[in-house]
């Protein structure tokens, strides 16, 4: 019996012993256990700054806690304890980011529910930063960025001239500067001189915190601009980036705001990781689609809006003799509705090389007419190419070309010619060998209804060169609100 009891109670103390023995190491691995994240290495090779998380996060989303060793010329001067809230995660390299500088080094610490932690760590192990001289802060400056010329002081800061734009630095302990911030407006601005589109900045945050977002403009609704303004953007990215490369200015390219029509358009850059000279189609084709839903929006408000009150307008009193004389004129296109009214585009006049159209009706085969229309191209000049109206003879359609008929305008008449609007219809999104879209139907050239529907067909213009898998093609479109907005459908052969 004694046996029993005595064999028992080793037993047990065994099994307590482990017990305690499995406790302890819990507690050791949970809440004592260091282990080594990241190491970070001063440019000298003097400092070195280890990064180690204690034991493990607190369950179930509290707070990781982690230490910094501190060596200096192979001597630990210092350790750091801290708490990181990054909802119960573990420590990680990203919770941290150093900068070094000639006294000392600044370590940020990051979590995603706190906000960034700094602190300064002096090499000569002092706990507060004193500032450094003018002469440290010049001949830092030019370890950095070569040949500069000190220009005194703006407030808190230093001011500094490269001989083509200036910079402020600010004396604290790594002298954090805004270098790269005035160089990247010095070379947006270097880009756009001298090119037809006008830029300017939206500022933010003052001294060495202020930040330029370049608001660059989009100069009409036409096609082709489309595509200039979207070539613009990624050649003034490609140019700012040689450099400064966007994988160490990341912060630099992250939006523009477009201007058009009098408002301004914030627009996130995207696929920015993979951009390059060899591959920009990523990048060009999400700003198309983005500049083409601006103007397709804008085209719809201008549509739908509805004036509350009526403008009573004086109509020019045009003379019989004019009348005669532009029936006297070949029509440059014209079209003969079913009740037998005749539309003639006149040219009345011509400049530049273009032609600038009115509208007359005549129902007596040229006899006498009526005045239409004295400006239906919205004061646009080119050659008109074509007129038509439905069946309801009050709804009609006509295209100017412009350019040497490479492009072409598209209008729209609900009420017999007497007033017309500019239709813009979607891009095909065809792309080039370099992957990036564009639009090759750029020239309607009808319009006609089959089986109850609306259709338009746009060819390619002069310099047309687009083979689908048909061959040479045109674009055909739909549209299911009479003629004021359009749907791409597909390519279609043509001879």
């Amino acid at each position: 019996m004694k046996r029993a009891v005595k064999m028992f109670l080793i037993i047990a103390g065994i099994v307590a012993g482990l017990i305690l023995i499995l406790a302890g190491s819990l507690w050791y691995v949970t809440k004592c256990k260091c282990t080594d994240i990241d190491t970070q290495i001063s440019p000298d090779e003097r400092c070195q700054l280890t990064l180690q998380m204690k034991g493990e996060p607190e369950w179930p989303f509290g707070s990781t806690h982690g230490r910094i060793i501190v060596r200096y010329d192979d001597q630990v001067i210092r350790k750091i304890e801290f708490a990181i809230y990054d909802d119960g995660a573990t420590l990680r390299k990203e919770n941290w980011s150093v900068a070094w500088g000639a006294a000392g080094a600044q370590v940020t610490l990051v979590g995603s529910e706190q906000d960034d932690q700094v602190l300064q760590i002096m090499y000569d192990g002092t706990e507060e930063f004193s500032g450094y001289s003018e002469e440290q802060i010049t001949e830092e400056m030019k370890k950095r960025y070569g040949s500069i010329k000190a220009c005194g002081r703006e407030g808190e800061f230093y001011c500094y001239d490269t001989g083509a734009f200036s910079f402020l630095v600010q004396n604290d302990l790594v002298m954090n500067d805004n270098y790269k911030t005035e160089y990247y407006r010095y070379l947006t601005d270097a880009y756009f001189a001298g090119r037809n589109r006008a830029h300017e900045y939206e500022e933010n945050g003052e001294g060495i915190e202020n930040s330029y977002t370049p608001v660059i403009s989009l100069n009409s609704s036409s096609s082709e601009e489309k595509e200039w303004f979207c070539s613009d953007v990624i050649n003034w990215l490609l140019y700012v980036m040689n450099d400064l490369p966007y994988e160490e200015n990341e912060e630099l390219y992250q939006m523009i705001e477009i201007d058009y029509a009098g408002e301004t358009f914030d627009y996130q850059f995207l696929y920015m990781q993979n951009f390059s000279q060899e591959n920009i189609s990523e990048v060009y084709n999400a700003l198309y689609a983005f500049v083409e839903n601006i103007l397709t929006e804008s085209y719809e408000e201008k549509v739908n809006v509805k004036e509350d009150v009526e403008e009573e307008t004086e109509k020019k009193a045009i003379s019989d003799e004019t009348i005669q004389f532009w029936l006297s004129l070949q029509p440059d296109c014209s079209c003969q509705t079913a009740d037998g009214t005749e539309y003639r585009m006149i040219p009345a006049d011509r400049a530049c090389g273009s032609s600038y159209y009115v509208l007359i009706a005549t129902a007596d085969g040229g006899k006498s007419a009526l005045m239409v229309n004295l400006d239906p191209y919205l004061g646009s000049g080119g050659e008109a190419k074509w007129i038509s109206f439905l069946e309801d003879g009050q709804t009609g359609f006509s295209c100017l070309t412009y350019s040497g008929g490479t492009y072409g305008a598209f209008y729209r008449t609900e009420d017999g010619g007497r007033s017309f609007e500019e239709i813009k219809y979607p891009s095909a999104k065809a792309k080039l060998p370099d992957g990036t879209y564009y639009n090759p139907f750029v020239v309607p050239e009808k319009v006609y209804e089959k089986d109850g529907k609306l259709y338009m067909e746009a060819g390619q213009g002069a310099d047309g060169d687009y083979y689908g898998e048909e061959g040479y093609c045109n674009g055909l479109y739909e549209s299911e609100d009479n003629g004021k907005s359009w749907m791409y459908v597909k390519e279609i052969a043509v001879r």
